[in-house]
């Protein structure tokens, strides 16, 4: 009896709970937006929790327009800062803070937003890739073939390392960097790709026979190299706090690359991909769904810690005073 009861009482209380709320469209708005979650999402931890404490909050809302910057509280309950509420034109989701910051580094990354590349002590390339806004895939073409025509107008014979700085990379669309960089990468190998959170892979970065195809979609740039590179030649990658999203996919498709160190900062922590689904003709929610992984099928829960950790020094304006640069530029003496 004891046990008939217990469930007669847990059904009154649901049955009850749900004749609180003020306006019925906010429990359903919640209700498909937490089935969303439930289905696609990597943080499902305590979520019946999160959505409890949604409904108390909401109970007493008068519309959906009220609602919908509780959902800042609810992502950060569920510990995803790359996803976020869509809901008319506006976007509520939860900003984690960085663990560092440079003053320097952020009006850098404000101003300058096209690629940069030079010789430096003669034999060394260097190329900077800022991040992007290609978000609607319509510059894979454009970003790509710039990636390649820098690497084009530094590359020569007497080239002994590489130097690809990543510090303002704050992210935007992985495939046309990863094009540009794809005869760094490697070739004839799977290079990285996603797990979901059930730990099975959800998509694979792969380059065979020259050919670069990511989630099952080939690439290919307008622009080639005109010299090849030195095969196995070294490369550092340079990372800031500011390395996020695409720019972390990106040194994450190096890892484990052989004569590649990461120098830098520790990464945004960024590292998964989104993915969004309608709710209805106004809102949409993007999740996290899956986890990046590297070459060695390593996963990437957080941010991308340096081999070599060098926190501020930053000069971009002279880059042989740069503490970054000269810790680069000695590894590759040491491996050369």
């Amino acid at each position: 009896m004891k046990k008939y009861f217990l469930l007669y009482c847990i059904l009154v209380f649901q049955i009850s709970y749900s004749q609180t709320f003020k306006n019925d469209s906010v429990k359903q708005f919640i209700d498909k937006s937490f089935a969303l979650i439930k289905s696609h999402s990597i943080n499902v931890e305590d979520l019946d929790r999160i959505k409890n404490e949604l409904y108390s909050k909401s109970a007493n809302l008068s519309s959906v327009d009220e609602l919908a910057p509780l959902y800042e509280g609810v992502f950060k309950e569920l510990n995803d800062h790359h996803g976020g509420l869509k809901y008319k034109g506006k976007t509520y989701g939860w900003k984690k803070p960085l663990v560092s910051n440079s003053s320097y580094l952020k009006e850098k990354i404000k101003t300058e937003k096209t690629v940069k590349s030079k010789v430096i002590d003669k034999k060394y390339g260097y190329i900077r890739i800022p991040g992007n806004n290609d978000f609607s895939f319509k510059k894979v073409d454009s970003i790509s073939d710039d990636i390649i025509s820098h690497i084009n107008a530094v590359n020569s014979n007497k080239i002994k390392g590489w130097i690809i700085d990543l510090r303002l990379n704050t992210g935007g669309n992985m495939y046309p960097i990863l094009l540009g960089l794809k005869n760094f990468i490697g070739n004839n190998l799977v290079f990285g790709g996603f797990n979901d959170a059930k730990n099975q892979s959800s998509g694979k970065w792969e380059i065979y026979q020259d050919k670069m195809l990511i989630d099952g979609i080939e690439l290919n740039s307008k622009t080639t190299l005109k010299n090849s590179l030195k095969e196995a030649v070294p490369v550092i990658i340079l990372t800031s706090c500011y390395t996020a999203s695409a720019g972390e996919m990106t040194a994450i498709s190096f890892i484990g690359r052989n004569r590649t160190f990461i120098v830098g900062e520790p990464t945004a922590n960024y590292t998964t991909a989104v993915q969004g689904f309608k709710i209805n003709n106004i809102a949409g929610i993007n999740l996290s769904t899956d986890y990046v992984i590297d070459r060695n099928q390593k996963i990437y829960k957080n941010n991308i810690i340096p081999d070599f950790e060098i926190i501020g020094g930053d000069d971009l304006e002279n880059l042989m005073n740069d503490h970054k640069i000269i810790k680069a530029l000695q590894l590759l003496k040491e491996i050369n």
